[in-house]
């Protein structure tokens, strides 16, 4: 019995798509993932504190300045 087979222009296209995903996924891969700042995740923990009334209103502005100064969003 003989196995049917794919004409060699489609083997290659799909191994082109094929190839593209692979390139695609290891560089998402690779990436290293963005990190805030430290004083700007500090100010997160701040102000998780503040809904449970836990923080003075003092150190949530200057971490806020903090988190601005180094280059991270409040």
């Amino acid at each position: 019995m003989i196995k049917p087979t794919r004409p060699p222009r489609k083997r290659a296209g799909v191994a082109i798509v094929l190839a593209v995903a692979l390139l695609g996924a290891a560089s998402a891969i690779a990436a290293p993932p963005e990190q805030r700042p430290y004083s700007c995740r500090l100010l997160d923990d701040a102000q998780r504190k503040r809904a449970f009334g836990n923080c003075d209103q003092r150190v949530l502005q200057r971490l806020e300045r903090e988190c601005l100064r180094d280059g991270g969003r409040p």
